[in-house]
């Protein structure tokens, strides 16, 4: 169990680590779309190396890689827009943002898949929306209000992560490992990155060494430790439990703006993380919590009734 909580501590900094590795390839010039090709271009390797080690069989059905691709288009563009709004956005504030993506999840499951609405999603959903209201008005620097369009641009990120996550759930993709799905989603992910940079004319060579670097780095820790290790805690611990300590990513992503690129921290940004977070713990725990309540009423009521 204990390594479990570390491995899904190990997982969420990680993810938050995004901004610190991929903030100075794009203030080096490089485009989001490249940017983004190298990360799954070298994730896709260094996992496609594991695989072969582990004699894993890389072999799917047509129909499945089709369903991949499909996929990995809505966990690319997650990302692309999450790195277009860095121009917008601090990078801490952002990151918050795109994790409001496990309230979406719920809000499309309950709303196409016939999902029981309860309690505490109401009030997830209240959290969110305060939460989103209060980063929007005073997120920003010297506590002024955030750039719209990059709000627009999370939220959007956010739903394309929801809808990534729903669909790996419905698309029942068989005898096929977390780690073979990951490393098809970062395949595809990278040829979909490549033909965006190459569509658009922005693609670009790595050249100097710190570059070179700072997209290992990018791909290695912020893509294969934090996949791998969220599957392995999920063995551990399960998935409930490695979603919670997902909230450690938002957090990293705050401190890592705040320390090492100087974004502002405000009352409004604490507030406003403070309550995403919490939105999205009572998304995550709102089965527990509602058992836990109905088994407290029982109890009282039965405390309550006089024996006969």
């Amino acid at each position: 169990m204990g390594m479990g909580f570390v491995l899904g501590l190990v997982s969420s900094a990680t993810f938050g680590l995004i901004p610190l590795f991929s903030l100075p390839l794009l203030h080096a010039g490089f485009s989001a779309a490249t940017t983004l090709f190298y990360r799954f271009a070298i994730a896709a390797l260094s996992l496609g190396i594991i695989l072969a080690l582990r004699h894993e069989r890389f072999a799917l059905r047509g129909i499945d890689v089709c369903k991949l691709a499909g996929l990995s288009s809505m966990y690319m563009l997650a990302a692309l827009l999450l790195f277009w709004a860095f121009s917008h956005l601090p990078s801490g504030v952002a990151a918050t943002l795109q994790f409001l993506y496990p309230v979406m999840v719920m809000l499309i499951m309950v709303g196409f898949f016939g999902e029981r609405f309860v309690c505490t999603t109401f009030l997830a959903i209240l959290l969110s929306i305060a939460g989103v209201g209060m980063l929007s008005s005073g997120g920003g620097a010297e506590g002024k209000a955030l750039n719209w369009l990059g709000v627009g641009m999370m939220l959007l990120s956010a739903l394309c992560n929801a809808l990534y996550i729903v669909g790996l759930q419905i698309a029942r993709i068989p005898n096929a490992s977390g780690l073979m799905l990951t490393f098809y989603v970062m395949l595809c992910s990278a040829l979909l990155s490549l033909a965006n940079a190459l569509g658009s004319g922005s693609f670009q060579l790595l050249t100097r060494p710190q570059d070179i670097g700072m997209a290992v780095l990018l791909a290695l820790i912020t893509a294969v430790i934090s996949n791998w290790t969220l599957i392995l805690a999920i063995q551990h611990i399960g998935s409930t439990l490695a979603s919670v300590l997902g909230v450690l990513e938002p957090l990293t992503a705050v401190l890592v703006g705040i320390l090492v690129f100087g974004e502002p921290f405000s009352p409004a940004l604490a507030g406003g993380v403070s309550l995403i977070i919490a939105a999205v713990l009572l998304v995550m725990l709102g089965r527990q919590i509602s058992t836990l309540w109905t088994r407290l009423r029982t109890g009282l009521t039965a405390f309550r009734t006089p024996s006969r």
